[in-house]
């Protein structure tokens, strides 16, 4: 006879303490999102904030006052932008304009082009499929465009919110340590030393991200701007910008800042267009090997999947803010995890000892 043993039933006990944290949580979630377009600003401002903060904290090494010092670094940058504003904008112009009025000019041009593939290699389907691709950006490329545009200057709201951004960013920074006051009055007395070294790594990595992402941008605009002008592309400094602007988007940022640049050379010359490859295939290889490792060694790295996850997740959530935060705000997470991960590690070797 055998004996069978009893099971016993699983219990999961949840006590009220730990339903009333559960529904705290989900409120305070859902008060975020009431309130996403407000919290985009003050991150943005903190964003900008982490950056501004090392230079500061320099400046008043050498007696400098914080509120003169947050002020002669906004003097510089809006002096700069004013001054990069007053040489291009009248170029871009020019180029923009020449663009719009010729671009049925050049979609001809890759018309004929694809005429003369397809008779070439026509029983490969490969110029038609790329006909198809041409088609579609010649029907969208003015509504997209207006969409982008529209979307960036709605994002924030105006110059409204950009005042916004400075005036919060200002007070951030003028008062020494602010955030990490504001951190230190909302954590229990017992989590309050990590709670503040945390956030102090947080604003560290952010700042890392935002100067070396513009450094980056910046390198990249140069690079492009004078490949193109010694191989005699057309809208060269449009073209520039774009690829600087499109390197903030990771992984994806050098194809799509690529693509406009070869389709223009190519109604010049086929041949200019593969030079055109060959010459972004360098300037990438560059960036990667040398300029990323250089720059943004002191960034947290994030993973490349989980970038473009975020990405998605940011656009969706708050459109084209969103996405422009949500690196950022990924970089802060992937601190306070490497804590816990950490944490969980020490536990369990802990309790292997102990064992």
């Amino acid at each position: 006879m055998k004996l069978t043993a009893a099971v016993k039933p699983l219990r999961i006990n949840i006590t009220t303490a730990t339903i009333v944290k559960t529904v705290a949580i989900l409120l305070l979630l859902y008060l975020a999102f009431l309130v996403k377009e407000v919290l985009a600003l003050v991150f943005v401002a903190l964003i900008f904030a982490s950056a501004f903060d090392p230079w500061v904290d320099f400046l008043q090494r050498r007696k400098w006052p914080r509120a003169l010092s947050i002020t002669m670094i906004y003097l510089i940058v809006i002096g700069l932008v004013a001054a990069m504003i007053y040489v291009m904008v009248p170029i871009l112009v020019k180029e923009a304009t020449d663009l719009a009025n010729n671009f049925p000019y050049y979609f001809n041009k890759l018309s004929d082009f694809l005429d003369n593939l397809r008779r070439t290699f026509g029983h490969y389907g490969l110029a038609d499929n790329f006909q198809n691709n041409l088609d579609n950006l010649a029907t969208t490329l003015s509504g997209w465009t207006l969409q982008v545009v529209s979307a960036v200057y709605g994002a924030f709201n105006g110059l409204f919110s950009v005042f916004l951004i400075m005036v919060l960013t200002f007070y951030m920074v003028v008062e020494e340590n602010a955030i990490k006051k504001i951190v230190w009055s909302l954590t229990p007395a017992r989590h309050q030393a990590y709670a503040i070294d945390l956030v102090g790594r947080m604003q560290l990595q952010i700042g890392y991200w935002l100067r070396g992402q513009l450094i980056l941008c910046l390198a990249i605009f140069l690079l492009t701007y004078l490949g193109l002008s010694i191989l005699g592309v057309k809208y060269a400094l449009l073209l520039a910008l774009v690829a600087g602007l499109t390197e903030a988007i990771p992984y994806l940022g050098p194809i799509l800042g690529g693509v406009p640049a070869v389709l223009l050379a190519m109604t010049q010359s086929p041949r200019l267009a593969l030079v055109v490859i060959v010459m972004y295939l360098i300037i990438q290889q560059l960036e990667n090997n040398i300029l990323v490792p250089q720059i943004m060694k002191r960034a947290a790295n994030v993973n490349p999947i989980t970038s473009i996850i975020v990405l998605l997740v940011g656009y969706k959530i708050g459109g084209v803010a969103g996405a422009v935060i949500a690196i950022p705000v990924a970089t802060a997470v992937s601190v306070g995890l490497k804590d816990l991960f950490n944490y969980k590690e020490k536990k369990e070797l802990r309790l292997d000892k102990a064992a």
